[in-house]
This record gives structure tokens, sequence and C-alpha cells, in this order.
């Protein structure tokens, strides 16, 4: 955000980053892609998938900085406010959605225990709302105490979802932990969401000679070959994300910072900056309703090829109606 001259009486305006809005729905299209069938293609991508996650946490820290840390408190304080009230929502419907077959999951209080600490109850990609929900939480402390300088020390965390998850068998035999240590707001919403703040902190002060675009291009190809090597050595049995998937939303995150008006008025940009987040949280239900409709119609070996496409069409298609309506009625709840 530039800096407005001494004697300006001008307020300094948010600079429009249509790249980062791409990223995000590019984002968003890996989320699915993830989570639903897509043939032998999903094979290949599926590295390039656990990057999305992390690109959604560098981007909220970035836009999470201010130079006054009190606002900084303020911001998370608003994300807080924001974030609840959604997650409980989302885990209320689908604890409704599920109870037609599968009655009540929700059965002793450990599992409200987990969800606690978690977000995992009815569903399990709620992780990430939980996950945001405590940094933010965390943030706001940490601002509102003076303590924001030590926010690089969170950084490193992120290597815990490595040696938790993929790379566990460099620390004992047993190869892969469960998801619950590897996906949680330790090791994804507080280091990438710190790594996002502090990039926007100093963004100044990014080389700007550095061949970025290169760089992204090469953490793509780190995080496609990743998987197969490790597949090849017999250690590709544990679960969470890959060396190359972090490289890769680091990268494609900061290459963004460098070309800020990339995408600018196209429909991704505009995907990314209104629809991004319904077509996370709903995307597990559109895809039960296009599953079972494509198995009704005796074509699921089509799904089960191209799924990820109709059940992000289909995520796209709910996310513009619930914006549509909430614009509608005047309140502006899901976004």
């Amino acid at each position: 955000m530039p800096h407005p001259a001494v004697t300006s009486a001008i307020p300094p305006q948010r600079q429009p980053i249509s790249s980062l809005y791409v990223a995000k729905a590019l984002a968003a299209l890996l989320v699915v892609i993830g989570h639903i069938p897509l043939g032998t293609f999903k094979d290949w991508i599926y590295p390039l998938t656990l990057s999305a996650v992390p690109i959604f946490f560098l981007i909220s820290g970035y836009f999470l900085y201010t130079p006054n840390e009190e606002e900084v408190a303020r911001r998370a304080w608003r994300s807080i406010k924001k974030i609840t009230p959604i997650l409980l929502g989302l885990t209320c419907f689908y604890w409704i959605i599920l109870l037609p077959n599968h009655g009540n999951t929700v059965r002793s209080w450990e599992q409200i225990w987990h969800f606690l600490v978690y977000g995992q109850l009815t569903t399990v990609h709620l992780w990430f709302l939980m996950a945001m929900l405590q940094a933010q939480v965390i943030f706001m402390l940490l601002f509102r105490w003076h303590l924001g300088k030590y926010l690089g020390l969170l950084i490193p965390l992120m290597l815990t979802a490595l040696i938790w998850g993929k790379y566990s068998f460099l620390l004992s035999a047993y190869n892969g932990q469960s998801l619950i240590y590897v996906f949680n707001s330790i090791s994804y919403a507080l280091p990438f969401m710190s790594a996002g703040y502090l990039i926007k902190k100093h963004e100044d002060k990014l080389p700007s000679r550095l061949p970025y675009v290169l760089i992204t291009l090469l953490s793509l190809i780190i995080a496609i070959t990743e998987q197969p090597l490790l597949r090849h050595v017999g250690c590709n049995l544990g679960d969470g994300p890959y060396i190359g998937s972090f490289l890769f939303a680091i990268a494609l995150f900061t290459t963004s910072l460098f070309h800020k008006s990339l995408g600018s008025g196209s429909w991704a940009e505009v995907i990314g900056a209104k629809y991004s987040g319904n077509i996370y949280y709903f995307h597990i239900a559109v895809a039960t309703i296009i599953e079972k409709g494509f198995s009704q119609m005796g074509i699921g070996p089509l799904y089960m090829q191209t799924g990820a496409i109709w059940v992000f069409a289909g995520s796209l298609l709910l996310a513009y109606i619930l914006i549509k309506l909430q614009n509608q009625l005047g309140i502006h709840i899901l976004q």
C-alpha cells in the first residue's frame, strides 16, 4: 500500500491486486479437484491440490497487515466475528444433510472436543475454518500485547505438516500420522498467515530481479515429480502435503505480487473475489447431489472421470445464487 504524502488530506486507498483474486480462484478449483474424482488426471495433479489451503492462508495474512498493530488486532477481531457464525452454521448444515442416510453422527462429548480443537465434526473440510479462527485469535492477542515482532517464529511450524505427514518416515517406521496432526492451525494457518503478513510488511524489499515466473514453474515441476519419486522409494504412504506443494503455493503467491494486474476484469478475478469462499464451503454438498444424480442415471463411471468439473461448475452456480440472494436481502454472511 503506498504511503501518502505527509501533507495529503486524502486517506490511502487499498491498491486492487487482481492477481491474488485469480490465485484464490485457482485455489478453489484445486480444492475441488483434491476432494472430487477426476480420473487419472487427479493422481497426476494431486500434489498441486495440496497448495490450495496455503494459498488461502498466505493471502489472508497479506490482507491482515497494516502498520498500526492495534488495527491489526481489530481486523483479526472482525474476522473472528465473521468466521464463527459461518463455521457453526456450516457444521449444522452438514449435520442436517447427513441425517437421512447416516442418522445422528454426533454421539459423544469426545466428538465435540474434537470439533473445538480441529473443526471436524460433520465433515472434514471445515478444518480450514477452525484453523483460520484459531489463528485469528492468536493474531489478535499477539498484536494487542504488542508481540507482533515475534511473528516470524511461527513460520517454521509449516514443517510440522511435512514431519507428521509425508515425511514421517524420517522420524519413525510408522508412515503417516492421523490427518488431525497435519491439517490444523499450527501446521497451516499460523505459519502461512504469518508468512503472508510479513511478506506484505516487507514487500518493498522483495528482490524484483528474480525470475519469479520461472521459480513458480520449477516449484510446479517439483510438486508433480515429488510424488512418483517418493512412491518409487516406497515412502509415499503418509498423508498430507508434499514439499513441492508448499513451494508452489509460496512461489505463486509471491509471483502474483509482481504481476498485480494479472487477470484484471477477468472471470477468474470475479470468482476469486466473490465466490471462492462459498465454493469451498459447499462443494462437498454439491458433490453429494451430483454424484447421486449420475449414479441414478447409470453413468457413475463418467462421474469418476469428470466429477470435479461438474462439482466446480455446480458450486460456482450455487455461490453465485447465494451472493445474489444475500445482496437482495441486504445481508453479507457467506462471502
